[in-house]
């Protein structure tokens, strides 16, 4: 296992070359947008490891943190659906939901609009520790956007909307199917 304590900070983690662009409007365009992916990598790491973190201090895996954030970002969600956020089967969402349920983050509740089926509701303790969890993410973009590179906020949160508005374009299924897959030859 992987000693966190040993882990470089971000900005120590040898990142690929970027290639540099070969001049005109396009290349530079080409430039910008690999450095804004090399950047959002590296947001992607920090974000992981701060989530492992803090799943690891809530008794939690990092799946089943994130299955709490899905409900709580969700207001009303089956079990069924949330088995489709996570990926995962729903004979392993009914176990994690169990577990969840023991540790007392989460409840079962009826679903009025189908007596067939159930939503997933954050108790108290599970909507206390969601807000502990995204106290930190707070604080980080916080410290951000109060430290030295203080960006412009509404051009940076309309940014990170749009990128995340095309990511879930393309994790749609059948999305991406005109390029060539990621292995071609």
């Amino acid at each position: 296992m992987i000693d966190p304590a040993a882990r470089r900070p971000l900005h120590q983690v040898a990142r690929p070359a970027v290639r540099p662009a070969l001049g005109g409007a396009d290349d530079a365009a080409a430039a910008d947008a690999r450095a804004i992916v090399n950047a959002m990598r590296h947001l992607d790491i920090g974000n992981g490891r701060l989530r492992a973190r803090l799943a690891r201090e809530l008794g939690l895996s990092v799946a089943e943190l994130n299955a709490l954030a899905f409900v709580r970002d969700s207001g009303d969600l089956t079990p069924k659906h949330l088995s489709l956020d996570l990926n995962i089967t729903t004979g392993s969402v009914t176990s994690m939901i169990d577990r969840l349920e023991r540790a007392g983050f989460l409840r079962r509740g009826p679903n009025p609009a189908d007596r067939r089926s159930l939503l997933l509701q954050l108790t108290p303790a599970g909507t206390q520790a969601m807000d502990w969890v995204y106290d930190h993410f707070h604080r980080a973009v916080s410290a951000t956007i109060l430290g030295e590179a203080a960006p412009s906020v509404p051009g940076v949160a309309k940014f990170l909307e749009c990128t995340a508005a095309a990511l879930e374009d393309l994790s749609a299924p059948g999305a991406g199917q005109e390029q060539d897959g990621p292995i071609s030859g």
